[in-house]
């Protein structure tokens, strides 16, 4: 259940409801995936789900930890097929390229990024998990521009007909859109390529 609260009273009910998560630590480091030899974690999987809860401000209870662990494990096999691929190439980016992700990144979920670092330490909750999410997305944005920019066009067709759908966009937005939306589909296509071509082993 999606919930509204103000950030006090988040961390708190969050505290609640997420300490049964914690169970034996002694099975944190246990390797539960293993994707082409890279490993994940009972660790890996806990805290990612804690950080989603806190980012999509979910409670997490019995009847949806299951789901929710599930959409969590499927985010990590598709982080470390991506991570595979970034080293490949050898993608890299400066710290400008990172601080403005960053930045957009803070903005789509509403949150102020030193609220979070608080709210993550208070909940024991490693933030250099989250910088890794941001920095694999950064770099597989860039991977996906480099392989495809060049090869991907939009016609005069598809930019008037998206304009009559919607009248409030200029032909430079309904291009961009259009754009974006052709290389979404080339990412997911060589994601499930990945997928395809992968060992991925569940313990």
């Amino acid at each position: 259940m999606i919930f509204v609260l103000n950030k006090k009273i988040l961390l708190i009910f969050y505290l609640v409801m997420t300490s049964f998560l914690y169970g034996n630590e002694n099975n944190f480091n246990r390797i539960e995936i293993l994707v082409n030899e890279n490993i994940i974690t009972y660790y890996d999987i806990i805290q990612r789900m804690k950080i989603n809860a806190i980012l999509n401000r979910l409670e997490i209870n019995n009847e949806n930890q299951k789901q929710l662990m599930n959409a969590v494990v499927e985010d990590l096999v598709v982080e470390k097929l991506k991570n595979n691929k970034i080293d490949e190439y050898d993608i890299k980016f400066d710290k400008e390229e990172f601080e403005t992700h960053e930045e957009r990144f803070y903005a789509s979920i509403n949150y102020k990024k030193e609220d979070l670092e608080k709210i993550f330490i208070s909940n024991n909750i490693n933030y250099s998990y989250l910088i890794n999410t941001i920095e694999i997305e950064l770099r597989w944005q860039k991977l996906i521009y480099g392989l495809y920019y060049r090869i991907t066009s939009v016609t005069d067709q598809e930019i008037q007909d998206l304009i009559i759908k919607n009248p409030n966009i200029n032909k430079e937005t309904a291009n961009e859109l259009i754009l974006q939306k052709q290389l979404d589909i080339k990412s997911a296509k060589l994601l499930k390529d990945l997928r395809d071509e992968a060992t991925i082993e569940y313990k």
